[in-house]
């Protein structure tokens, strides 16, 4: 039942059969298919197991083309693997929290074409961020502080305690 649904997406994006840029037959099709990935992100190789990626491939060539239902699919299907926040999430925290785009991206001392970019699903955010944002949703008083600028710093020094933290 999945694989009918990536499918039917797929088909709605663009219209089938299509020519095939490799053998010139118009053979091209929406498929889902199996697929091993490795994606680096933040810095780590992330390899896992797709087990339904939406692709196009030849019926008459065999050849498979990844598009941009597939490049979202990869990058949905790492969020999981590496437990992100999905774009619907950010943005569905944003609404329960009332903020808009670009406040949350000063609170957050990014750019806001960043958060634009998390919430349409254009770039996938650090693992930091992610952990930042998470903090943030669900305190209270952690989106206070940033939303006010009043910041902890801490003074170097070697016995760092409660003492040596200083609210600005």
């Amino acid at each position: 039942m999945m694989n009918e649904q990536l499918l039917q997406t797929v088909r709605k994006e663009r219209p089938y059969p299509r020519p095939c840029a490799l053998c010139g037959k118009l053979a091209l099709h929406g498929v889902v298919i199996p697929y091993d990935v490795k994606i680096k992100h933040d810095g780590k190789l992330h390899e896992f197991h797709i087990p339904a990626l939406p692709s196009d491939q030849c019926s008459e060539c065999q050849q498979i083309y990844f598009t941009n239902a597939t490049a979202d699919a990869k990058n949905n299907a790492l969020r999981d693997h590496i437990g992100l926040l999905h774009p619907a999430q950010i943005k569905e925290f944003l609404t329960k929290h009332n903020l808009t785009q670009r406040s949350f991206a000063s609170h957050l001392r990014v750019a806001e074409e960043s958060v634009s970019r998390w919430v349409n699903g254009e770039s996938i955010q650090s693992r930091a961020l992610d952990t930042l944002m998470r903090v943030y949703f669900a305190k209270p008083d952690v989106r206070e502080m940033l939303a006010s600028g009043s910041f902890i710093s801490i003074t170097p020094n070697e016995t760092a305690g409660p003492s040596s933290m200083v609210s600005t």
